[in-house]
């Protein structure tokens, strides 16, 4: 199995003269962002800044009220489904099962799009490997560092997108 992708000559995330409004408030403004492939990227800012918005609107969860919105080569909201296809977020807090070891998470998420037992088992050596967590299969979530819930937190919506 082979987890190298290719990476994009676009740009995987390009926003134009993105704006959202609520009532008279501008959240975003005129927005104008084009990430490089390849790259790690972060968004920053204080309470209220439109950091959310921004990232509902980049993953067309919510309708700019101007501007466009590109993602992996798709144009939101239009191909929304395509391109979250593709798309994987860490959010601030992870949604990992304290109940279940590294593994029996994993099999769940791919439970959660319709995979096999059998599928996800055949899947879940590349993907511990992805992670760097081989070692930690059957560890407990309480036991894992916030790293590791983050990488973890990561590979998981890997398998169900990889071609294998």
């Amino acid at each position: 199995m082979n987890l190298s992708m290719s990476l994009p000559i676009t740009p995987p995330l390009k926003l134009t003269g993105l704006t959202k409004r609520y009532g008279n408030a501008a959240v975003v403004d005129g927005l104008d962002l084009e990430l490089a492939p390849g790259r790690c990227h972060g968004l920053l800012g204080p309470n209220g800044a439109g950091k959310t918005t921004t990232l509902r609107l980049a993953l067309g969860l919510i309708e700019a009220d101007a501007g466009t919105v590109e993602l992996l080569g798709h144009r939101l909201p239009e191909q929304a489904d395509q391109a979250r296809a593709r798309v994987g977020v860490v959010p601030q807090m992870d949604n990992l099962d304290p109940d279940f070891t590294v593994r029996e998470n994993l099999q769940i998420y791919g439970r959660y799009f319709g995979i096999g037992k059998r599928e996800m088992a055949a899947r879940i050596p590349a993907l511990l490997d992805f992670a760097g967590l081989g070692a930690k299969a059957g560890a407990p979530i309480a036991t894992l560092s916030g790293g590791m819930k983050r990488r973890l937190t990561l590979a998981a919506p890997w398998s169900t997108t990889l071609t294998w």
